[in-house]
């Protein structure tokens, strides 16, 4: 993202009548406005915008080489945050809709009133400073890797910038695949640490594989250990260990934790002596911290501890307005992943997916663009592997169940806990037709979660 200077951006007017352009310039420039860049030909408007910043468009819809209305499409793509005015000698109701939804801030008929004129583009140019103002404080751009527009976000990013460097823990929350590990990096990234940013997965770890894995062991501190090996928190000194699927770890690890936390030492396997750390812990997790502590699978004090600094990640449904800056970024990146030509993304495709709840969030329109993208040859980029994979392959939600629909799990007597849990993730998986990622959202815990206990149950899977 570019930085704000102190000189004005332009207006850009895009027009085939000379006779317009000079009175775009006359107008404007009478109102103090001095950076006016003009084109008669649509195919100059997006290579000039791509190495260049504006305050505004002002579009014709009838060009030659490009129409006004593809080129609306692709700065409502490529540039969202750039207001657009479009300028048409037909009134026709429906194309002015139309220009509307598809991301126009006004819509004017020729013969253009001056004073309406330049109060469409007053009211543009403080849009676009807002749009500024929003982007900037947020630290996009310090981020590159998070990509968004949604308000929300900016001001998750702006606590996290100014949280980071307290030392305190800090716990992310949210839907399996909105990028928590991304704003794990984020919190490394603004704390200025000088050190690593290591990742561990502890879904499913027993409490030696815990321990081993993040504390390291002495020689002879077991069978096979012949030789001491560093853990994970020493190779994350001075910098951030991040602790993914945190709600999974058992009961003795989260002791160990509480004091990595609360004291900032360890001990190794197998050791007398404890060791300090300097280390930033970051900890993740699909599941309510809440939740959790009520259903007694987290510790009270680790709950307490934890939720000093706690960041809630919105779900891709809840920011559709992110939707076109991602599949920008996706595109751009798939298409340089395959070596191919970037293809253009349809208008109607935004809309399809602004429908869709995505269950598996920001991975999973990942995973969409690519497969797109592997498929793609020539014109625009298909829309057809985007439906099927909404229509057949995404899990179905668990609101299959109907909020009428009582679940029944009948015990014959008075059930273990195993044998409770056991016949609930055989009932979630009758209802959800043997899909794991819907039984695994109807029983509440994540998909690896759920792999692990049908695992446990029979080792042979």
């Amino acid at each position: 993202m570019k930085s704000v200077t102190a000189t004005p951006l332009p207006v850009v007017v895009v027009d085939d009548d000379c006779e317009m352009l000079d009175i775009y310039r006359m107008l404007l420039t009478g109102r103090g406005i001095e950076q006016v860049v003009a084109f008669r030909d649509g195919g100059e408007l997006i290579p000039f915008l791509r190495r260049n910043e504006a305050a505004a468009v002002v579009l014709d819809l009838s060009l030659p080489t490009v129409s006004g209305q593809e080129l609306l499409q692709r700065i409502a793509e490529e540039f969202p945050q750039l207001p657009v005015i479009i300028v048409t000698a037909i009134a026709a109701v429906d194309q002015a809709v139309y220009c509307m939804r598809a991301g126009a801030c006004d819509y004017l008929i020729k013969p253009i009133n001056n004073e309406k004129l330049l109060a469409a583009i007053e009211r543009a140019r403080q849009l676009s400073g807002r749009n500024q103002e929003l982007r900037e404080p947020a630290g996009v751009s310090d981020f590159p890797a998070i990509v968004t527009q949604d308000l929300q976000m900016l001001r998750l990013l702006k606590r996290i910038r100014a949280v980071s460097s307290s030392g305190q823990p800090v716990l992310i929350t949210g839907e399996t695949g909105v990028g928590k590990e991304l704003f794990a990096g984020a919190v490394h990234q603004s704390a200025g640490n000088g050190g690593a940013f290591v990742t561990v997965n502890v879904a499913g770890v027993d409490d030696v594989a815990f321990s081993d894995t993040l504390f390291g062991h002495r020689k002879g501190a077991f069978t096979g250990a012949d030789q001491a090996r560093d853990g994970l928190i020493k190779k994350a000194a001075g910098g951030t260990l991040f602790l993914d699927e945190i709600g999974e770890l058992k009961e003795s690890s989260q002791v160990k934790l509480l004091r990595l936390i609360q004291e900032h030492e360890y001990m190794p396997l197998g050791a007398d002596t404890l060791v300090r750390t300097d280390a930033q812990i970051v900890v993740a997790t699909n599941l309510s911290p809440r939740k959790l502590l009520e259903q007694g699978r987290m510790r009270e004090d680790l709950y307490y501890r934890l939720c000093c600094h706690h960041f809630q990640v919105p779900p891709l449904r809840e920011r559709v307005g992110d939707l076109p800056l991602l599949l920008d970024y996706f595109l751009t990146r798939a298409a340089r992943d395959m070596r191919k030509p970037r293809p253009f993304c349809p208008v109607d495709l935004t809309r399809m997916l602004e429908r869709y709840r995505f269950p598996g969030n920001v991975r999973e329109l990942q995973a969409m663009v690519y497969d797109a993208v592997a498929l793609h040859e020539r014109g625009p980029l298909s829309t057809a592997s985007f439906k099927e994979k909404i229509e057949c392959l995404s899990p179905p939600q668990p609101a299959e169940v109907s909020e009428q629909e009582t679940v029944q799990v009948v015990f014959r007597s008075f059930p273990r806990m195993k044998d409770a849990q056991e016949l609930l993730i055989d009932e979630a998986l009758r209802l959800s037709n043997g899909n794991q990622g819907a039984a695994a959202s109807m029983l509440g815990i994540s998909r690896q979660a759920l792999n692990n206990r049908l695992r446990r149950k029979s080792p042979s899977l």
